[in-house]
């Protein structure tokens, strides 16, 4: 198998199905519902489906996207006995001229595809100082997200480790046999699988999605109000978000084709269900154009095949051994509509170092579930700083 040079051209019947058929969304009504309390407001729906219909133009975004990054497509091997079919993966390979650049692995999540680290790679591969670390960077599409089509085979016994099989052939293919490894939400599962079967591979393991559970002890020591203030706070949005705002991430994990054939059959409904998540965990809007690109890059290849990945990484993207790789942790905070939820992602560092081998650590206040797209240059001079030690 070798990766070949692609371009992105996506059926142009399909993309204008999808206008037309956002011209006749018929809208909820929310009546005298407090905004974002059922859902993402119908006023906020009515506004990007006008926008889907008259301003949208993906053939200009098409031309972007290949404009301004190096896109390859592979077959890697069938990763185990419970996968026995090739994978055909889409994956962006953006060089650096530098020769002492490292490699780097960008393992994205849901709702999201490659191009999430879309303004991190240009400063990565070419920094403006001769000082700092350069990299190589390899961001690649899991099957059924983006460019990338479903796997063909069936899905029944897959896990975490035959994604991380996949993606670590891929790096083989490319001659990679170290590498930095980033990982956010559902890639954070991949990591956790490839940082044990793949240990010797991995430089260091950045993450901006460590999440800890909190243990029945710790909700016992905060009834016990022997939790410290961050313990307290960080429990508190954690109930909070797994009790009121996760019932996205219990559907994808159990009834994924029920719920696909209706998101498959409504482009703006499925863009409203990408909106709520993307919008709760953020903190600070989306233009209506990254809204409906985002919607498109998962629309496109199948919505089930993207959201069926939940039945197979999150029930085990809880950290769950003591990982030796190094790992760097980064924390961001921020919410637009849910107080409850501040300090959601802010893990006590001695939470974290209940699993992890932890050589850095970082916390902002600001930066929400998309650093990458919200605080680029910051998340570029954290992986700078884990590169240079």
């Amino acid at each position: 198998y070798e990766p070949r040079p692609y371009i992105v051209a996506l059926n142009e019947s399909l993309i204008e199905e999808a206008r037309l058929k956002a011209s006749t969304f018929r809208n909820s009504v929310d009546g005298n519902t407090p905004a974002w309390l059922d859902g993402p407001p119908a006023s906020d729906i009515e506004a990007l489906a006008q926008y889907w219909v008259d301003e949208y133009d993906w053939s200009t975004t098409q031309v972007e996207i290949n404009a301004n990054f190096s896109h390859f497509y592979t077959t890697v091997p069938p990763p185990s006995e419970n996968y026995t079919e090739p994978v055909d993966l889409h994956f962006i390979h953006q060089r650096s001229s530098r020769d002492d650049a490292i490699p780097i692995l960008f393992l994205h999540g849901w709702p999201s595809t490659s191009l999430e680290w879309g303004k991190v790679i240009p400063s990565l591969i070419n920094p403006e100082s001769s000082t700092d670390p350069a990299f190589h960077v390899v961001a690649p599409d899991f099957p059924g997200f983006g460019f990338s089509p479903d796997f063909t085979g069936s899905r029944e016994n897959v896990t975490r480790a035959e994604y991380a099989t996949i993606f670590t052939d891929l790096m083989s293919q490319l001659k990679y046999d170290r590498f930095l490894l980033y990982s956010t939400d559902l890639g954070f599962a991949v990591a956790n699988s490839l940082i044990v079967d793949y240990a010797d591979r991995v430089i260091n393991h950045i993450s901006d999605f460590y999440y800890i559970f909190p243990t029945d002890e710790d909700h016992a020591r905060l009834e016990a109000n022997l939790t410290t203030p961050e313990e307290s706070t960080y429990i508190l949005a954690s109930d909070d978000f797994f009790g009121y705002h996760s019932g996205y991430s219990a559907i994808h994990r159990t009834l994924p084709l029920a719920l696909a054939y209706t998101l498959n059959d409504s482009p703006i409904g499925f863009l409203a269900w990408y909106y709520h998540l993307a919008d709760v965990v953020s903190d600070r809007p989306f233009s209506p154009h990254d809204v409906v690109t985002n919607t498109l890059l998962l629309w496109i290849p199948g919505v089930y095949g993207n959201i069926r990945s939940y039945k197979e990484l999150f029930g085990v993207f809880i950290p769950d051994e003591n990982y030796t790789v190094p790992t760097s942790v980064l924390q961001f905070g921020g919410t637009q509509h849910y107080p409850a939820l501040e300090g959601l992602t802010f893990a006590p560092l001695d939470w974290v170092e209940r699993t992890a081998n932890v050589t850095y650590f970082s916390r902002c206040a600001t930066g929400g579930h998309f650093p990458a797209e919200t605080v680029p240059d910051v998340v570029v001079g954290h992986i700078r700083n884990v590169a240079a030690g």
